[in-house]
């Protein structure tokens, strides 16, 4: 109260100097309560009338020819509209209204399409032996976060990490989250799941477990690690591979295995048992026969074939001498699984998988894998199709990414060449957007 018997009101609160009211004047007490309510009613809503939700940039990507990803044909002098981080608008100049607020890049002369996505990377590996052993979770993270940088500056704007120091990528995937970092998208799969001395056994990113209850068990704490992707690897039961695919369904997991190889004990069978699993993709294309690939084919089962990998293996003698001398392994059977695939129209994305000291093969191995599906008999535009609706279809997340439509990601790249013409300029971007982010290079 005032000194002449008024109350003083300020903002939301009512201050009372002296408290003179009679303790039976319920009426008083609760006309006071209701000036409180109304005063702090009044000053929220002058509050959020005062500060109107933030305005999202807007992009326009003007003249260029749209090689969009779908598969379609491409289209020549088109309007690009992005808001935020997407896409809001794709036509043609003439058609579609450019927002006078809009940053305008010009794309006349230049090709436009959806950015790349690698489906089968290691992005923390190690470069060599020694550096096995001198590694730490920090180094990891940095040589990881390296690798992403490196792929932003060539037109790849997402990977799917298949194996990889767990604490490397919570803490890159944490950084993104929090603005610490702005580099590509990241979809990892933390550690592999494999047997012990299975295939990836002791190596840092993968884990060992025997037995159906503890491959239940490994998928529930890679979910518990926070990651929305699961690899398994060989050798594994029908039991163990089951377990594991019920769990990451009932989880909502992606779920992919590594297909086959040396740690196939008798040929052909873990490819197999994987896809009888229900897992949902195959790494690479190792020795299978063709009523594998016929399940495959039926049940839709994906494929990252990762033949550029195989090559350099060939090239320096680094496969196995027994799968080559008593197995008949060579190119040529990876080769002939790839035409094999194609021919049953199994999607297959594009992979790298260059560890150890084949990371100094980065960046320029995933082009080299998109020339390798063309010389086997893909036509230009099926090989980007590849590159980027297929990896999105392979992530399960084709109505996000892949493609430049309205309503998907803001994520494409402008090129000075057409790139049905010739791959040779691939990865050598003039500009790259990335969740509406433009990257000039």
């Amino acid at each position: 109260m005032t000194g002449n018997g008024s109350f003083k009101i300020n903002g939301p609160r009512l201050v009372l100097r002296s408290l003179l009211i009679p303790a039976g004047s319920f009426l008083i007490k609760s006309v006071l309560l209701l000036a409180i309510i109304f005063s702090s009613i009044t000053l929220l809503a002058a509050q959020n009338k005062a500060t109107p939700p933030e305005e999202k940039p807007v992009v326009a990507v003007i003249g260029g020819t749209l090689i969009d990803g779908t598969g379609k044909e491409p289209v020549a002098n088109t309007v690009i509209i992005i808001e935020g981080d997407k896409i809001k608008e794709v036509g043609l100049v003439g058609k579609v209204k450019i927002p006078k607020e809009a940053q305008k890049i010009d794309a006349s002369g230049r090709w436009i399409l959806p950015g790349f996505i690698d489906c089968h990377i290691h992005l923390s590996s190690e470069t060599s032996d020694l550096e096995y052993y001198r590694d730490s979770n920090s180094l990891a993270t940095l040589r990881a976060l390296q690798l992403m940088n490196t792929y932003l500056r060539c037109g790849v704007t997402a990977v799917r990490d298949v194996g990889s120091h767990v604490e490397a990528m919570q803490a890159l995937l944490r950084a993104q989250r929090a603005g610490y970092i702005d580099s590509i998208r990241l979809y990892p799969c933390g550690n592999l799941i494999t047997i012990t001395g299975g295939h990836g056994y002791g190596m840092h990113g993968s884990m060992a477990v025997d037995g159906p209850w503890e491959w239940r068990k490994a998928v529930r704490q890679m979910y518990a690690a926070g990651f929305k992707y699961i690899k398994i690897s060989p050798q594994f039961t029908l039991e163990e591979a089951r377990a594991a695919v019920e769990e990451a369904k009932m989880l909502g997991l992606h779920i992919t295995a590594h297909g086959g190889g040396f740690s196939d004990t008798i040929p052909t069978t873990m490819t197999r048992i994987a896809v009888e699993a229900g897992v949902a993709c195959i790494e690479h294309l190792n020795e299978m026969t063709d009523d594998v690939l016929d399940l495959m084919a039926e049940r839709g089962v994906f494929d990252v074939p990762t033949l550029m990998t195989y090559y350099a293996s060939y090239q320096r003698d680094d496969i196995s001498r027994f799968l080559v001398e008593k197995r008949g392994w060579s190119m040529a059977m990876h080769e002939t699984l790839f035409k094999k695939a194609y021919q049953r129209k199994i999607v297959m994305g594009i992979g790298t998988d260059a560890n150890g000291e084949y990371r100094e093969l980065y960046p320029q191995i995933y082009f080299e894998e998109m020339k390798y599906f063309q010389r086997l008999g893909m036509s230009p535009m099926e090989v980007i199709v590849c590159a980027t609706k297929n990896g999105a279809r392979i992530l399960g997340l084709e109505d996000e990414l892949g493609t430049v439509e309205a309503g998907k990601a803001a994520d494409l790249q402008i090129l000075k060449s057409d790139p049905l013409r010739s791959f040779d300029n691939l990865g050598s971007p003039e500009t790259v957007i990335l969740r509406g982010k433009i990257y000039r290079f």
